[in-house]
């Protein structure tokens, strides 16, 4: 995400005020208000992708609040999805309260007044994408019975939307054009997979969103059961309650069998270790038993294959590149087969 605006390096009694225009003019009219504007801190980021924005937010404790009158001022028309990273918030709309910890969700409209308070003595962070209600199948009215609504970021399809936000949060790349387009389309998948959800209306989901978004799920349930020797097609399907032939046409909208991914991210699993020196001690055919290798020629085949190195060789090139190596980046490469953008 690129920096926009940050209040370090202004003098302490500007702060808060350039935070508030800042905020006015590029998310929505709102009163603003902070009980301690002397130590008031505040960062913000953000990363456009098509018609949807995400934006982080890093801020002291704050208070704020959209009336009627600032809407008729001036209003986007869009749906905000908040997570909260770091602390505490709350948001009131529709004569609802959606008290929020870290990895809560919650959603408001700009087009009905609310009230939020973040932070209180201490900063928080959040994450924000906002989007216009015309990318969600829902009428707008459905739509608004789950604003200032909880929602868990934790587990199930929030946690996929959580995760899916962060790591974009974490992502310093530019994209630009369908790239851009095609992200910001995956998120709306998980926003209105997670809506449905709520609102018991799985049906009015598009068949292509649908398929994305179990894919997603299904990519997610194989990362956390990775060292699972029993991990296969046949156990994946079973868990997803579809069948095999159903999950192999899934994967290939990757360009890649379901055997493949799953060795392609066992392989990379075993290069993060492989690269880390507290695992320095570790044998290099227990990194591989552990993550789902129990043949060591078998593994440094297929490494070797993967990044070009044995494991072993890579193990030292990258002690080395800590210190003097100043050879091409090998190790800096993705595993070999990496997720992309479901289309």
């Amino acid at each position: 995400m690129e920096l926009v605006m940050s209040t370090d390096g202004l003098p302490v009694a500007d702060r808060f005020e350039v935070w508030r225009e800042h905020v006015l003019r590029t998310v929505e009219p709102v009163t603003i208000t902070c009980d301690d504007p002397a130590r008031f801190t505040a960062r913000f980021s953000t990363m456009v992708l098509g018609p949807v924005r995400i934006s982080a937010h890093t801020v002291s404790g704050l208070a704020g609040q959209r009336t009627p009158r600032l809407i008729r001022r001036s209003d986007p028309e869009t749906f905000q999805l908040v997570l909260t990273m770091r602390g505490r918030a709350t948001l009131v709309q529709d004569q609802r309260v959606a008290e929020l910890g870290p990895s809560d969700l919650t959603l408001y409209h700009t087009s009905r007044p609310y009230r939020w308070l973040a932070g209180g003595h201490e900063s928080s962070d959040a994450l924000l994408m906002s989007f216009p209600g015309a990318l969600l199948p829902f009428a707008r009215h459905q739509v608004e019975r789950l604003t200032a609504t909880a929602f868990s970021g934790r587990d199930h399809i929030g946690g996929l939307l959580a995760n899916a936000l962060t790591t974009l949060a974490d992502d310093r790349t530019t994209y630009r054009g369908p790239d851009a387009v095609r992200l910001g389309t995956v998120l709306m998948d998980l926003v209105t997979a997670l809506l449905a959800h709520r609102l018991d209306a799985e049906s009015v989901v598009s068949p292509a969103s649908a398929r994305r978004t179990l894919l997603m799920r299904i990519q997610a349930y194989i990362e956390r059961d990775l060292t699972n020797p029993r991990l296969s097609p046949a156990a994946i399907a079973a868990a997803h309650n579809i069948s095999i032939r159903t999950l192999h046409r899934l994967f290939t909208t990757e360009n890649v069998t379901v055997a493949a991914w799953i060795r392609a991210r066992r392989l990379d699993r075993c290069r993060r270790d492989l690269a880390d020196p507290a695992l320095a001690g570790r044998p290099v055919h227990a990194t591989a038993a552990r993550w789902g290798f129990p043949d060591a020629a078998g593994f440094t085949r297929a490494f070797r294959a993967a990044y070009g190195l044995n494991p072993v060789d890579y193990r030292a090139v990258h002690g080395r590149s800590n210190g003097n190596f100043s050879g091409p980046d090998e190790l800096s490469r993705a595993a070999p087969l990496r997720a992309t953008a479901p289309r």
